[in-house]
């Protein structure tokens, strides 16, 4: 057991400080979990680690002025929300971060495939939103693209701007300093949302000169669809 127990506690010294950690994250034997779970409990109540919820625990990390132990920062528990949901940040929390509006949101967005309703985690306010892709991919770059489809989709909606400045910031900021490479992904993802993101998505790629991707996405739609864009002029 002290080798086993030696074992799982070099597992954590690796754990930058400030993270949240699930059994998950450890590698151990099924058979063993119950002795991983008294492991953590004991080191929970001498106070080298805090326990966040069942199954989950933070590492603490030191202040740098002498203020002892620092509580588990706010983005640290996005991320461990966001991995345990299999999603991403999504909505008025992160347009805020994009530029987008200037209002700060006090309702985290995820975008998972299995949204559940509305919850309290540690004082913050969680909703899940429906994710258009199937598998929610690790690189910060695609999730990016992903955001931007996001806030086209809720170009209605994002707080504190009109549509047609959302339109702006949306192009400006964001879509207008995408690669060729990202351009290209970006249409193809696109596939996956409603009618109406690919064809303002199609109105940003004729800004950029990008006929053929804009003719690409205007093949997609049906004809006959029509779309409420008067607020686009």
């Amino acid at each position: 057991m002290s080798s086993f127990k030696s074992n799982i506690l070099e597992q954590i010294s690796k754990f930058p400080d400030g993270k949240i950690f699930t059994f998950n994250d450890l590698l151990f034997p099924i058979e063993k979990t119950a002795n991983v779970a008294v492991i953590l409990s004991d080191l929970s109540k001498e106070s080298k680690l805090v326990r966040v919820e069942k199954g989950a625990y933070y590492k603490p990390k030191k202040s740098n002025l002498g203020l002892g132990l620092l509580p588990v920062f706010q983005e640290e528990q996005i991320v461990y929300l966001t991995k345990k949901l299999n999603g991403y940040l999504s909505g008025s929390y992160i347009y805020n971060k994009m530029s987008l509006t200037e209002q700060v949101s006090p309702t985290i967005t995820i975008a998972t495939n299995n949204p559940v309703r509305p919850f309290s985690f540690k004082n913050m306010s969680i909703e899940c939103v429906k994710a258009y892709v199937k598998d929610i991919p690790n690189d910060e770059s695609e999730l990016n693209l992903l955001r931007i489809l996001d806030a086209i989709k809720d170009i209605k909606h994002i707080p504190a701007v009109s549509p047609q400045d959302a339109y702006n910031k949306i192009f400006s900021y964001h879509l207008s300093k995408l690669s060729q490479k990202e351009l290209n992904k970006i249409v193809s993802l696109s596939i996956l949302y409603p009618p109406r993101v690919r064809k303002i998505l199609s109105d940003m790629m004729k800004q950029t000169n990008n006929i053929d991707l804009m003719k690409s996405l205007i093949n997609t739609i049906s004809p006959t669809t029509r779309f409420d864009l008067s607020y686009m002029g």
